[in-house]
C-alpha cells in the first residue's frame, strides 16, 4: 500500500474509532443458502471461475530460481509450474503425451522431466525431447507431443494460471486498479516459508465468508485475537470483482501525536485483498499469507492451501520459532475457531431454518462478494434472491 493511500486508510479508521461505526454496505444483503449447497450451482461455478479465468497459484518464490518446478493439484486439474533456465514463468498440465501418465511430482529443481511410465523424457520448455524405442512412433512427429502449455503470467509478485490451455488473458486488464496497490507490497521479494493443505466439511465460499467481516472478532475470537484488534471496524473498498479490507490494530493509537507524513500504517493494520474469486491474500505484521481455496468434491467440502511468506530467508533457530510461532496463531484461530463454527453453518444450511442467510450493513465485503459471484453466474442457476 503505498503512503499516501496508507494515510488516507489511516484516517478512514480513526474515523470510525472515535465515531463507533465501521464501513457500511447500503442495506441488509440477503444470500440463498441453495448457492453453498446445490450441486448444479457448484458445477456451474466450477466451469465459470474454475476452468475459464486466471487463478493465483502462489508467489514468486514458490519457483525461487531458474530451473525449479511445483505442481499444484488444488484446481482439479494437475498442473506442472516452471521457471525456465531464463527465468521466464511458464505453466504445463502435468500429463504426459503418450499414455497420461504425470511427468513430475512435488517441487525442487531439474534440468527436465522423465515419465515414470514409460520414460518419455520433457525438457523444462514442455519439448518432448527423448521417447524410447523412437522406430514405434515414427508416424506421429515428435514436435507435436510438447506438454500442453496453459495461459500463464507473472505480475506483482504473484503466479497466475488459466488450467484451460488456449484461454489466454490480460493480467493487467485482469487487476485493474488493483495492480498498483499490489506492486506497492513487492511481493517477489517475500520467501516461501512453510505451507499447510487443509480440507473442511464446508462450502468453498463459506471459507472465504470467515475473511470477509470483523463483527465476529470479540465473540468468536474473545481469547486469541480480540485483545489484538478493534472490533467490528474495518474499511471497504472495491475495485471491479477484486476488494481490500483493513482492520485496525490497536496499536493504531501510536500515530496519535505524528504529523501525517509520518504516518506508517502498516504495522497497526491487517489488509485483506480478495482476489476474486478464490484467493484471499493477506498483509500482517510483516508476513504474507496466501490462501488458496478450491471446491471440494461436494458443495459441503473444500480444500485449500495456506502458504505463509517471510520477508527475508528464515536462517536461523530464531527467526524459525518466529514464524513457526506466527504460523501456529494462524492455523488455531482457523482451524480452532474459524472452521469448526463454518462446519457448524454448513450442516444447518441442509435444514429448514432457512432459505437465506443475512450479510449485515456492517459486511460490505460480504454482500459485494456474493453480489459478484450471483452476478458472474447469471440467471441459470434456479435460486430466487
Amino acid at each position: 500500500m503505498r503512503h499516501a493511500e496508507q494515510i488516507t486508510v489511516a484516517k478512514q479508521l480513526l474515523r470510525f474509532i472515535d465515531t463507533e461505526t465501521t464501513a457500511l454496505g447500503a442495506e441488509v444483503y440477503r444470500q440463498p443458502i441453495a448457492e453453498y449447497t446445490s450441486s448444479a450451482i457448484a458445477a456451474h461455478e466450477a466451469q465459470t471461475f474454475f476452468r475459464e479465468q486466471p487463478l493465483c497459484v502462489g508467489l514468486s518464490h514458490d519457483l525461487p530460481g531458474p530451473n525449479s518446478f511445483r505442481t499444484h493439484d488444488l484446481t482439479g486439474v494437475p498442473l506442472l509450474l516452471v521457471r525456465t533456465a531464463d527465468g521466464k514463468f511458464k505453466a504445463y498440465l502435468n500429463v504426459c503425451r503418450h499414455r497420461g501418465a504425470r511427468v513430475a511430482e512435488g517441487c525442487g529443481t531439474s534440468r527436465g522431466f522423465t515419465c515414470p511410465y514409460h520414460a518419455w523424457v520433457y525438457g523444462m520448455d514442455g519439448v518432448l525431447i527423448n521417447r524410447p524405442d523412437e522406430p514405434s512412433f515414427v508416424d506421429v512427429e515428435r514436435a507435436t507431443l510438447s506438454l500442453r502449455e496453459l495461459p500463464a503470467a507473472e505480475q506483482h509478485g504473484l503466479l497466475w494460471v488459466c488450467p484451460t490451455p488456449g484461454r489466454n488473458f490480460d493480467i493487467d486488464a485482469w487487476l485493474g486498479p488493483l495492480g498498483d496497490e499490489l506492486a506497492s507490497y513487492h511481493l517477489s521479494a517475500f520467501q516461501h516459508y512453510a505451507s499447510r493443505d487443509l480440507k473442511r466439511d464446508m462450502n468453498w465460499k463459506l471459507v472465504i465468508d470467515t475473511f470477509l467481516e470483523s463483527y465476529h472478532f470479540c465473540v468468536l475470537h474473545k481469547q486469541s485475537i480480540c485483545s489484538i484488534f478493534h472490533h467490528n471496524l474495518a474499511t471497504f473498498d472495491a475495485y471491479g470483482e477484486h476488494f481490500r479490507l483493513v482492520s485496525p490494530r490497536k496499536t493504531i493509537h501510536d500515530l496519535a501525536g505524528q504529523t501525517e507524513q509520518d504516518w506508517r500504517l502498516l504495522p497497526h493494520i491487517v489488509v485483506i485483498y480478495v482476489l476474486f474469486p478464490n484467493t484471499v491474500l493477506v498483509w500482517q505484521g510483516a508476513q504474507v499469507e496466501l490462501w488458496q481455496i478450491y471446491p471440494g468434491p461436494t458443495p459441503d467440502e473444500s480444500r485449500f492451501r495456506l502458504t505463509l511468506y517471510s520477508p527475508e530467508p528464515a536462517l536461523t533457530d530464531s527467526a524459525k520459532r518466529h514464524w513457526d510461532k506466527n504460523l501456529d496463531l494462524v492455523l488455531h484461530v482457523v482451524e480452532n475457531e474459524d472452521f469448526p463454527v463454518g462446519e457448524g453453518i454448513q450442516g444447518g444450511m441442509h435444514s429448514a431454518a432457512q432459505t437465506h442467510t443475512l450479510f449485515g450493513r456492517n459486511e460490505p465485503g460480504l454482500a459485494h462478494y456474493h453480489h459478484c459471484i450471483t452476478q458472474r453466474l447469471g440467471e441459470g442457476t434456479g435460486v430466487t434472491r
